[in-house]
This record gives structure tokens, C-alpha cells and sequence, in this order.
């Protein structure tokens, strides 16, 4: 089972995102298989990983690889299971790979207040709350991951 590690704060500009860039890099140089999360919509994490070269063109290429794709099914009331998400391998770093943002995210951010306070009376509602820990430890086993490094600004309170 994967540890994890969150970088959390409602503030921007506090380094949660070099912190979670510079830690997953040095467990991978350790040898440690770091699967780095990008929840925070404005994707800093995204852009240092794959570089601002490849940034724009992977959203363009692939618009539903990312967390918010990989929810969806949830917060759209699917009756679906949440599937692990194939996250792209940080390049130069074997063993670390990343799970892109969305700049969306923040869209979800009501959806899951709301899921926390009326998870008992509204049946849509029920299975938010342990979603992203869900698709989290799925996507860890999937990628045999030693630790999970999370980028948070959305109000996404999960253990995993």
C-alpha cells in the first residue's frame, strides 16, 4: 500500500507545489516509484512536470486525462467503478509519474460540499466523499507505486 502525502493549504503561493515536485523527484532518486497528483485547478504541478513545451499540447491531445476525467463518473452519477487512471511518466524520471490537473476541477469543489453534509438524503451524492481516495489507491496499485504525492487547493478532504 502506498503512503501518502499531502500538500495542503487554501492559500496560494505557500511552495505546495515545488514542495510536492522536489519531494516526488528526490524519493524517485531514492529508487521509490512516486506517483505525483495534481488537484489544484490552476495545474502548476502539471505544467513543472511535463514542461511548458508539452503543457498545452497534451490538454489539446488528451482532454480527458486528467483528474477530473478520471472523476467524472462519480460526480456525473455514473453506474460505473472508477477506473486507475494511465498517467504519463514524467520524462527522464522512470518511476515517477504524474496525474494531471484539470483546469476544471474546481467545478466539483461544490458538488463534494454538498456531498458531505446531504450524503443521506441525496442518493447521487453518496459515493463523492470516497472517490478521489477510490481512484487514488487504484491508479497507486495500477502504477506499483511506493507513494503518493498530492498537490491540494480544492477542498478535497480524503484519505487514502
Amino acid at each position: 500500500m502506498a503512503k501518502v502525502i499531502c500538500m495542503f493549504n487554501h492559500k496560494g503561493g505557500v511552495s505546495k507545489t515545488t514542495t510536492s515536485y522536489n519531494l516526488a523527484w528526490m524519493l524517485r532518486e531514492k529508487g521509490k516509484r512516486v506517483l505525483l497528483v495534481d488537484a489544484d485547478s490552476q495545474c502548476n504541478l502539471t505544467n513543472i512536470a511535463l514542461g511548458e513545451d508539452e503543457f498545452a499540447q497534451f490538454y489539446l491531445d488528451h482532454p480527458d486525462r486528467n483528474i477530473k476525467g478520471a472523476l467524472s463518473p462519480a460526480f456525473d452519477a455514473k453506474p460505473v467503478m472508477l477506473e486507475a487512471v494511465e498517467c504519463v511518466t514524467v520524462k527522464g524520471q522512470e518511476g515517477l509519474f504524474l496525474l494531471p490537473g484539470s483546469f476544471e476541477l474546481s467545478e466539483y469543489e461544490v458538488s463534494l460540499g454538498v456531498s458531505f453534509t446531504l450524503s443521506d438524503t441525496m442518493a447521487t451524492l453518496k459515493n463523492l466523499p470516497g472517490s478521489f481516495a477510490f481512484l487514488l489507491s487504484r491508479t497507486a496499485e495500477h502504477h506499483q507505486v511506493d507513494y503518493i504525492i498530492t498537490d491540494f487547493r480544492v477542498r478535497f478532504e480524503a484519505t487514502v
